[in-house]
């Protein structure tokens, strides 16, 4: 194969695994008997777990999210009782989110249903030396790396406001 071929089942590659993690990003995941959720729910589920009196507009900062987007999915946690808002006690116009009792033990089989992830990952990649695993993640962090920069040279050349977010390196 030509460095360009190779380039271009790289590029080919890449399209294919984006349009499979929105695909996977757009179906619910059953993690556990009683519950269903999207993947931006259990990702939200994990950090308000993880981060003991987070707010809203803190999760959206953590996410480069806008707070509206992060208000609604918080909204659907709550209706399915997975979340509750707390009002902080210096500050009434605040909310602290905490996890329910059921919404401890979403959290739990979401963290028990990444670790299977995981595991079928590893066993995947077992294959691979860790020098060949080494060189995977630096050409992918460099590949990151671009598609950041085409973000941010987007907002530059192509504003729209509140449509980017500018992410940190």
């Amino acid at each position: 194969m030509t460095r360009e071929e190779i380039f271009q089942t790289i590029w080919k590659a890449q399209d294919r695994a984006y349009d499979l993690m929105a695909q996977y990003d757009s179906i619910p995941h059953r993690y556990s008997e009683e519950i269903t959720l999207y993947q931006a729910e259990g990702v939200l589920i994990d950090l308000i777990a993880e981060h003991k009196d987070v707010t809203i507009t803190e999760l959206a900062i953590i996410l480069n999210k806008t707070p509206s987007a992060c208000s609604q999915l918080i909204r659907k946690l709550r209706a399915k009782g997975i979340v509750e808002q707390v009002r902080n006690q210096k500050n009434n116009r605040e909310y602290y989110l905490t996890l329910t009792e059921f919404g401890q033990s979403v959290y739990k089989s979401h963290v028990a249903f990444t670790e299977d992830c995981q595991e079928k990952m590893r066993k995947l990649l077992a294959k691979y030396s860790d020098e060949e695993l080494a060189i995977a993640a630096k050409v992918q962090e460099s590949i990151n790396a671009a598609y950041l920069d085409d973000v941010e040279s987007g907002q530059r050349f192509f504003p729209i406001p509140g449509f980017y977010k500018k992410q940190s390196r």
